[in-house]
């Protein structure tokens, strides 16, 4: 074993040696001067392309993406929205807490809208809601950088959309409107709003669901667009395209313990709502006059019923004369099957206002129908 290991111990010496050597010569070699030619060939390519007209790229067209040509479209149309608030305060208060009372505009929040045609602009209601309510203003900064002056038309709580008219309206681009409840899951989206103060920011997403109901804060909302879009503070009441650059809905919140969950309330709702608020001032919706609630799941297999039931009937409302009683389960309207809430709800207010509805009714294991006119709701 010590001999083997003193031939390793000696051949790797030799080996070394021999490598050294041979290191030796190689770097004299390398460290010779280049012959002129060689130097003159090197320097020659320098200018020579790395890569060849005939396999070079085309050039990139940005301009050519369906989201850009779909930005391009909308963009112009979608402002900004600032308000102020009219809030009194006592001014040169003395020793005895009495002063002057006066009153003075503060900012409240911003926000985006839309514009439409005639002067006109829809945007959310909570975005102007504090302006209305104290009498404050509305200003509406468009992508070109001019600023108009805004008054409320209307402005329904229910569905947070509100209708605002432009004061002194020249030369306002409107935007393309899209076709009413034409979108499916999946479907490319692009939101358009003022996020956090950043006018005209763009970001895109599919359609995730339809048809969403949401209980937020103190405000209950029906068929929303669900949306992956980034969707932030300040988009609240902007545009909601698709990739013809065309509206379909009204951005209005997103879910804060979650990511990637926005809401828009669509397009057919937004223009009911307006030309509601256009033609009254407020919007008038149908209503039969009953409280309605959820059934138990579990009851209602039992009592293999679906619909939604009645909580309440109010006094000399429509139900109340149609004979409708508590406990009753609505099972559909006008041949519709009604399976919650929310289809009640959606179900009335596609009809109108002394339209006469024919109601399926269950009761106490029976079902029958009932014919009912509908009112305004309080």
């Amino acid at each position: 074993m010590k001999l083997q290991n003193k031939n390793g111990v000696l051949a790797g010496v030799a080996l070394l040696s021999v490598g050294v050597g041979i290191g030796a010569c190689v770097t004299q070699r390398v460290s010779q001067p280049s012959s002129q030619n060689t130097t003159a060939s090197i320097v020659g390519n320098v200018d020579a392309p790395l890569i060849s007209s005939a396999t070079a790229a085309p050039p990139y067209e940005p301009d050519s993406e369906p989201i850009v040509q779909a930005v391009r479209k909308a963009a112009p149309a979608v402002v900004s929205i600032d308000t102020t608030a009219r809030q009194q305060f006592v001014f040169a208060e003395d020793m005895y807490g009495e002063g002057e009372v006066r009153t003075r505009e503060v900012p409240t929040g911003a926000g985006s809208g839309v514009l439409l045609e005639n002067g006109y602009a829809l945007t959310n209601q909570h975005v102007v809601g504090d302006a209305v309510d104290t009498g404050g203003s509305i200003t509406l900064t468009l992508a070109d950088g001019r600023q108009f002056k805004a008054t409320t038309v209307g402005a329904d709580r229910a569905t947070d959309i509100a209708l605002l008219r432009v004061q002194n309206p020249k030369n306002l681009p409107t935007i393309p409107l899209g076709t009413k409840d034409a979108l499916t899951p999946g479907q490319t989206v692009i939101a358009i709003g003022n996020p956090v103060g950043l006018s005209a920011s763009v970001s895109s997403g599919v359609v995730s669901a339809l048809g969403r109901p949401l209980s937020m804060e103190d405000r209950t909302y029906e068929n929303l667009i669900q949306t992956d879009t980034a969707i932030n503070p300040g988009n609240s009441g902007g545009a909601l395209i698709d990739l013809a650059g065309r509206l379909v809905g009204i951005n209005t919140l997103v879910r804060s313990d979650a990511q990637n969950i926005g809401f828009a309330i669509p397009l057919s709702t937004a223009l009911r709502i307006a030309d509601s608020l256009k033609e009254y001032g407020k919007v008038r919706r149908p209503d039969i006059g009953v409280v309605p609630g959820n059934l138990d799941p579990r009851i209602a297999q039992r009592l293999g019923v679906s619909g939604v039931g009645v909580a309440g009937v109010f006094r000399g409302s429509p139900a109340a004369t149609a004979g409708l009683r508590r406990n009753d389960v609505i099972i559909s309207i006008n041949g519709k099957e009604i399976s919650d809430t929310s289809a009640y709800r959606k179900t009335l207010e596609g009809l109108k206002i002394g339209q006469t509805a024919t109601l399926n009714v269950w009761r106490r294991g029976e079902t029958g129908t009932t014919k009912v006119q509908l009112a305004e709701a309080p």
